[in-house]
């Protein structure tokens, strides 16, 4: 109708009044929609309120019912078992049917069904949580603060005659796993109904038993035991010295009837171990759950009282068990023997014997351990004199140190090998060989070292000292016998200088005087003078 009013408007400027009023209307009809819309939100908000909050039993709800309002069939009574909460808030029901004997297994394989008040030879027993006119008698239910009442379901029926024959009851009716008797919990009120207690639940703590392991280190072994329906949460051990003071304390949580725990004892001495164990009766010990024992001293090291057997330094001698190996009289002792051999002469003891340039001569290291450990050592020798007259040809395996950046001087020419061990009554033994030098030097003596160059090879090893003569050129013999030069003192040295020096002065004064001389002559002629 809006679109029609528009469209006709240029033909009928009339219209616009109609325009108007159709505006006013649209404007009226958008109001009493938003209202409805409003309306609807919130009948949907009521809607769910019902959909998601459970419904409540129509029975006549009693403060003395265990399930406010009662249920209707055995899986609304299952899930308000699982939930553990009615309509009222009572969060104790798993424990009220806990205390009677019945679990959920229980209810679970029970039958939706009927019973009457009077069978089971009327000894059927009713709990509540209210008292009533007649005798009852009140329970505390463990783990709670409950207290329910307990009588005679058939005392209900006296209050009404008609009930004479006694009351029918819709029900969950089974028996209990526990002892195998009769149960029902009915369905008005969720209350239990029993023809007796089950049996009372036991624990126990059986035996602590202790079985050492190391000499510091022992198991604690546990047992315990239960009955109807009791249960077992953990064990504590407690360790205690001679004093009575508490070392150390361990809880294990474990449901087992056996439990176990290892312990190291720091200190020696005796000790009283007990164990508790934590059942839904309570805790139990016992005399047969206290246990002692004893950690005895290590035993001393039989080579050194001061340590125990365990020691790593507890160990003998290499050579001598009868001695510890840190004994004084234990150690490593090293004999050095040096040979010398000129195999280009044939003699096996060359020491002191004359060579000649081009022999070939063998230096023979010894080293053997006459101690009572092995020990650890280096062996090295300073040919540096040998070399002056000759060459290394091999060095055993060594390695020569020679004139670089990093050895020093006073270490130049010596032969060095890597550490080795050597047990007691082992011989390591080193060859090196070098070869006289041909022609033989005719270098003369270094004064700061007469020995340098003195016509003789002269080793030491570790205190062994082995010669080698040189056949020297004549060169070295006269150095020999002139044992040196003429002597002149600082007064002969001063005049000698002076008398230099006078003839130097004495030329460059001559030499200026001529210059001086031609200069003038050569002026005088420039000028015509001459």
């Amino acid at each position: 109708m809006f679109r029609k009013i528009v469209s006709n408007l240029p033909f009928s400027p009339a219209l616009i009044g109609q325009l108007g009023f159709y505006a006013k209307r649209l404007r009226k009809e958008e109001a009493t929609r938003r209202i409805g819309l409003i309306f609807t939100a919130l009948a949907l908000v009521v809607q769910a309120f019902a959909v998601f909050t459970p419904p409540e039993s129509a029975n006549a709800a009693n403060g003395n019912d265990i399930i406010y309002g009662g249920f209707s069939s055995k899986s609304e009574l299952l899930e308000i078992y699982d939930r553990n909460r009615d309509s009222a808030g009572h969060r104790d029901i798993q424990a009220i049917y806990s205390y009677y004997g019945i679990t959920r297994d229980d209810i679970a394989n029970a039958k939706w069904t009927t019973f009457n008040s009077r069978d089971q030879g009327n000894t059927i027993q009713s709990i509540g949580r209210s008292t009533v006119s007649f005798e009852s008698t009140p329970r505390k239910i463990t783990g709670t603060s409950t207290t329910i009442y307990e009588r005679q379901l058939s005392k209900f029926d006296t209050t009404d005659w008609s009930k004479r024959n006694g009351t029918t009851y819709k029900a969950v009716v089974g028996k209990r796993a526990i002892d195998g008797k009769w149960f029902a919990i009915i369905a008005d009120c969720g209350n239990a109904s029993v023809v007796s207690l089950p049996p009372a639940p036991k624990a126990a703590c059986s035996s602590l038993t202790i079985t050492p392991l190391t000499r510091t280190k022992f198991k604690f072994n546990a047992k315990a035991s239960t009955s109807s329906g009791a249960t077992i949460s953990g064990y504590t051990y407690t360790v205690k010295d001679g004093s009575g003071a508490t070392v150390h304390t361990t809880n294990q949580a474990t449901a087992a009837t056996t439990n176990s725990v290892e312990y190291e004892f720091a200190e020696d001495g005796s000790y009283t171990v007990e164990v508790v164990v934590a059942t839904s009766v309570g805790n139990k010990s016992g005399g047969s759950c206290v246990q002692t024992l004893t950690v005895s001293p290590e035993p001393r090291c039989p080579l050194n009282p001061d340590l125990v057997e365990s020691s790593p330094d507890c160990k003998p001698c290499e050579d001598n068990p009868d001695i510890w190996y840190k004994d004084e009289n234990c150690r490593s002792e090293f004999e050095l023997m040096k040979n010398i051999s000129n195999t280009s002469q044939l003699i096996t003891d060359a020491n002191n014997t004359t060579v000649s340039s081009g022999d070939r001569l063998e230096y023979r290291l010894s080293v053997k351990n006459v101690g009572s450990t092995t020990g650890t050592y280096t062996i090295e020798d300073n040919l540096s004199d040998v070399l002056e007259y000759a060459t290394i040809v091999d060095t055993g395996g060594g390695t020569l140190l020679q004139q670089d950046d990093t050895t020093p001087i006073e270490r130049v020419g010596t032969i060095t090998w890597p550490a080795v061990e050597i047990a007691p009554g082992e011989t390591i033994t080193k060859i090196v060989s070098v070869q006289v030098k041909s022609p033989i030097p005719a270098t003369p003596r270094n004064i700061g070292n007469p020995e340098s160059y003195d016509c003789k090879m002269v080793n030491t090893f570790a205190g062994n000292e082995t010669i080698a003569n040189i056949n020297c050129p004549t060169a070295k013999v006269v150095e020999q016998v002139v044992d040196e030069l003429p002597q002149t003192g600082p007064a002969e040295n001063i005049a000698f200088a002076g008398i230099l020096l006078a003839v130097v002065v004495y030329f460059y004064a001559r030499s200026r005087q001529q210059k001086k001389e031609i200069r003038l002559i050569r002026r005088d002629l420039n000028t015509g003078v001459i």
